[in-house]
């Protein structure tokens, strides 16, 4: 359910940086790590701008995959969830991305 949380930072966002033009598409980067299911995301998103703006809002949600940064300084992004460095096989690693879900962009009416 937080996912309706995000939908409406992200109509927040969208809405303070439309200029005051109506709103025709949404494209947001939800991350393999960022906990935030797209489909609920999308789902929420069209509920929010249909109250927040009288109209709906296409939403495209593209999933951006984890990356991690090995201690070897190896960065990977890997096929599975628990797969070693394929470097040093080794699991000393940091998340490097993939952790964020964002609104990447917004496209507007023209005047």
């Amino acid at each position: 359910m937080h996912e309706y949380g995000v939908a409406l930072e992200i109509a927040e966002i969208a809405l303070k940086n439309s200029g005051g033009r109506n709103i025709i598409k949404i494209n947001i980067g939800n991350g393999d790590l960022s906990g935030v299911n797209s489909e609920s995301l999308a789902m929420y998103c069209d509920l929010v701008f249909r109250e927040k703006q009288n109209g709906a809002v296409a939403v495209a949600v593209e999933m951006v995959p984890a990356l991690f940064k090995c201690a070897c300084g190896a960065l990977y992004a890997p096929r599975k969830m628990f797969d070693p460095c394929p470097s040093c096989k080794k699991f000393d690693r940091v998340v490097a991305g993939g952790d964020r879900c964002a609104l990447e962009s917004i496209e507007v009416e023209d005047e």
